[in-house]
Parts: C-alpha cells; sequence; structure tokens
C-alpha cells in the first residue's frame, strides 16, 4: 500500500488527510478521498505514515501535521511536496486556494465541550496573537453551511486545542512557513460518531463535500449569529 495517495482535481480545493493512517484519526482517509473525488477536488491523503514524535522513514512513523517532520527528508517527497505542487498548479487559473485539513476527535470531546451535540470543530488559527489562516467569514460561512445541514460545528477557540494556531501545524503552512494570502485554509475535526464505519464516513463527507463547494461562490458572508468555540 502507498504511504500517501494524491488526487488530481479541477476545483480551486485541496483536501489534506495527515493522519489518515492512525486509530484516533480512523476513516478520515475515507472522508478526504471522497470529498475530493464527489466535487473533483485535490487532495494529499496520508494512508502509512503512523504518527510518531520522531522521523523514521524505514519505520514508516512521522506525524504529517508538524511542518517540521513534513519538512524531513522521505517525508517531505511523499506529503508536503504534492501539497506544495498542487498549491501552485490551483493557483495558475484560479485567484486562490482553498484547504481543508480532515482530522478526527474522540467522541470524548463532547462530554469536554459540554454539548452532546457537538459534531465538528474547525479550527482556523484564533489564538493570542490570531494568525487566522482564512477569513473569518469564510469560518462563519463553513459553520453557517455545515448547520444548515444538520452539522453542529463549533469554531476552534482561542487557545483551544483544535485552534489550527500553533506554529507546528500544517494548517498554518501557508501562514507562518510560506507566506501566501491567496491560500485560505481550515481544519475540519470531526467526532468519531461521524466515521465510525465506512457508510457513515462517506455520509459525512457528503455534507462536507456540498459545504466547500458552495462556498466558492460566496464572496461575503454575515452571520446571524455567533456559533460556539471549543
Amino acid at each position: 500500500m502507498e504511504r500517501v495517495s494524491i488526487i488530481s482535481g479541477k476545483l480551486p480545493i485541496l483536501i489534506i488527510a495527515p493522519h489518515g493512517f492512525n486509530d484516533n484519526d480512523e476513516n478520515t482517509s475515507i472522508v478526504a478521498e471522497h470529498i475530493a473525488r464527489s466535487i473533483n477536488a485535490y487532495a494529499v491523503i496520508n494512508r502509512g505514515w503512523e504518527r510518531a514524535d520522531e522521523v523514521d522513514y524505514m519505520l514508516d512513523k512521522a506525524d504529517c501535521n508538524d511542518v517540521n517532520h513534513c519538512h524531513e527528508d522521505v517525508v517531505k517527497e511523499e506529503f508536503l511536496d504534492p501539497i506544495l505542487r498542487y498549491k501552485n498548479r490551483i493557483l495558475q487559473t484560479h485567484e486562490a486556494v482553498y484547504i481543508y485539513h480532515i482530522h478526527g476527535m474522540g467522541n470524548k470531546h463532547r462530554k469536554i465541550a459540554g454539548d452532546d451535540s457537538l459534531d465538528m470543530v474547525i479550527g482556523y488559527g484564533a489564538g493570542a496573537p490570531n494568525s487566522h489562516t482564512c477569513e473569518v467569514w469564510q469560518k462563519d460561512l463553513l459553520c453557517h453551511l455545515l448547520h444548515e445541514s444538520g452539522i453542529n460545528a463549533f469554531e476552534g477557540k482561542k487557545g483551544g486545542p483544535m485552534s489550527g494556531w500553533a506554529r507546528s501545524n500544517m494548517n498554518q503552512l501557508f501562514r507562518k512557513w510560506y507566506p501566501e494570502p491567496d491560500v485560505h485554509s481550515m481544519q475540519i475535526e470531526i467526532v468519531h460518531d461521524l466515521r465510525n464505519c465506512k457508510d457513515m464516513a462517506i455520509l459525512t463527507a457528503e455534507y462536507i463535500a456540498a459545504a466547500v463547494k458552495d462556498m466558492l461562490s460566496v464572496k461575503s458572508f454575515s452571520p446571524s449569529k455567533s456559533y460556539k468555540a471549543y
């Protein structure tokens, strides 16, 4: 089995699954692939790198959500370089690139958040100071579209574990490492219940795919309400 799958597309959307091989992120590779294929988006999907504290390419060990790991030999060639190539290819024919990092979170986060209806968390670089990886209205729009489809999406709060703020987080790749204002990215954390089997993962992917595709036709958005943060 290949360690990393790449999918070429037409839309200016790049779907990334950094932990698709790991148990905690079970079936995120299925979610990512189905999103990409259903809307003709690009994708880079980890299928063989096991999350670890240190890189060992002989043992298939690396954290593909850690930019430092992604600059190591072999990991860079297999995982980071395709992301950079797709970004460049998209910008040749489109004004912007929209990246969505697909992650998994345990159902325990519902209890921690104090809300059993929590389905997803959208990280966009909220912190102190903020390092927003997309326009705030884009985050609001994604939350809105997911809510409209029946998915309760929270936003990643400042200082929270799912904000996508840390310098080493791949969500910050085009802000803190390769600054590119025409790249907008978010990370989508999905509870286990919404990806606990292949059929559920595909259904969840359908909702996300519809939302991210619909976002392409919107230039601004003012939410009628604020979204819960976690």
